[in-house]
């Protein structure tokens, strides 16, 4: 069953054909925005997931 590398969850085949590179994913709905996956965001090494890009950072005032 295909999967999410970063956070394991469920992805179909036609996910992994739009997004993925390699039969994989670095990034899904779950764990990245649908902007960063536009933006190549499911691919390894394209970018921070979501949860990543969220840690250690204040939210603006």
């Amino acid at each position: 069953m295909p999967h999410c590398s970063d956070c394991g969850a469920y992805v179909t085949r036609d996910f992994i054909r739009v997004f993925g590179a390699d039969g994989t994913v670095s990034g899904c709905p779950d764990c990245t925005t649908y902007r960063d996956l536009n933006n190549g965001g499911a691919v390894d090494g394209a970018g921070e997931s979501r949860a990543e890009q969220l840690r250690g950072k204040k939210r603006p005032l």
